[in-house]
């Protein structure tokens, strides 16, 4: 079977579905091939609340609402941040992956479930599928690699794959938290952090390194020092450490996990992919790819290289990440914090004034 189409997304998560809408919605003809329809992704599934209306994602959604975050250093200090009002949504990933792709058929793409082969071509591009047991060719003008963060077609094309950073968390029921927990310790999180996030049912807690062989040992260390002994279904993930060395190779775009696009120090990637999804649309839209990568850099480069700078200082040592704590006892530090976080704002004066406050208590 052979099929022709303006533009193919690769990969139907957060990305590649928003991509697929805003280009079905401005008229272009869409095929989205996804692997699996069924796959639900290990997630936190945290999504600040005002990226739904900036996004268009329906609210029903929503599965819980944190409004306190907490954060906890080396030695067991907390520091308790309310959001006012500017809360973070808690989401269950495959409902809402398949809700966003939903959105996208409304508008008229054609939502194939197929396993991507390979890829030909230069001004056309010749894509292999596996749909249904069946070779099938898709011959497109533009292409998005949506493929998350084992993006084959990086393979394809001959890329590294991104550097990992590898997270296992577990989802235990019976248990309950109205509370986003950040734990930091290099017994359990060594240049990273554990986690307690609420789920629809039950908790998500976890944890992440560089060592995927730790990563295991490194979980049961955290649920100790929690003191949870309770036990859930465990998953072992993946997260793309971000570079921002790569956004398109003439008419194939990256966007999301395939590109490493995750917010250093956070670690948050969910909102970046969508974000991603849409920009690499309109650049299609303009027939200008080499605009994706000015659209990108212009509202998230100097955030991502900042996050970047205070996760290499605050996450390198016990010490640092008591320091770093310690400094959001500060109203001005959480408020800045938040408005950067939640509200992704990346006003010049925004970035400046959050850069002016951690260089004051660095130097």
């Amino acid at each position: 079977m052979s099929l022709s189409v303006k533009v193919l997304i690769i990969g139907g998560g957060p990305a590649g579905a928003t991509a697929a809408k805003v280009l079905a919605r401005s008229g272009s003809d869409v095929i989205l091939l996804e692997r699996n329809l069924s796959h639900a992704k290990p997630c936190g599934g945290g999504l600040s609340l005002s990226a739904f209306d900036e996004l268009g994602i329906p609210k029903t959604l929503i599965k819980k609402e944190v409004g306190i975050i907490r954060i906890v250093s080396p030695k067991g200090e907390k520091v308790d941040i309310e959001l006012k009002g500017r809360n973070l949504a808690i989401v269950e990933r495959q409902e809402f992956d398949n809700a966003l792709r939903k959105q996208a058929e409304a508008e008229g793409v054609n939502v194939i479930e197929g396993e991507f082969i390979n890829l030909k071509g230069h001004k056309k591009y010749t894509v292999e599928a596996n749909v249904l047991g069946s070779k099938t060719e898709i011959i497109s003008e533009y292409v998005i690699a949506a493929d998350g963060v084992n993006s084959k077609v990086r393979t394809v094309l001959g890329l590294k794959p991104v550097q990992s950073f590898y997270t296992e968390s577990e989802r235990i029921n019976g248990l309950n938290s109205d509370l986003s927990e950040f734990w930091f310790g290099s017994s359990h999180a060594p240049y990273s952090y554990s986690w307690v996030f609420p789920a629809a049912e039950g908790i998500s807690i976890g944890t992440g390194t560089f060592d995927s062989k730790k990563i295991k040992d490194l979980l049961e260390k955290f649920k100790t020092r929690k003191g949870i002994s309770s036990a859930g279904r465990k998953s072992i993930y993946r997260i793309p450490a971000w570079k921002g060395d790569i956004y398109n190779i003439d008419k194939i775009l990256f966007a999301g996990d395939s590109a490493g696009q995750v917010l250093p120090l956070t670690y948050e990637g969910l909102y970046y992919a969508m974000k991603a999804g849409e920009y690499a649309a309109n650049a299609i839209l303009s027939e200008k790819v080499h605009i994706y990568k000015k659209m990108w850099k212009a509202q998230f480069q100097k955030r991502f290289m900042l996050m970047d700078v205070l996760r290499n200082y605050f996450l390198k040592n016990n010490e640092s990440a008591e320091r770093l704590v310690a400094l959001h006892r500060r109203p001005e530090i959480q408020e800045v914090s938040l408005r950067l976080w939640l509200r992704k704002d990346s006003r010049k004066e925004s970035l400046t004034s959050y850069i002016k406050l951690f260089r004051n208590f660095l130097d």
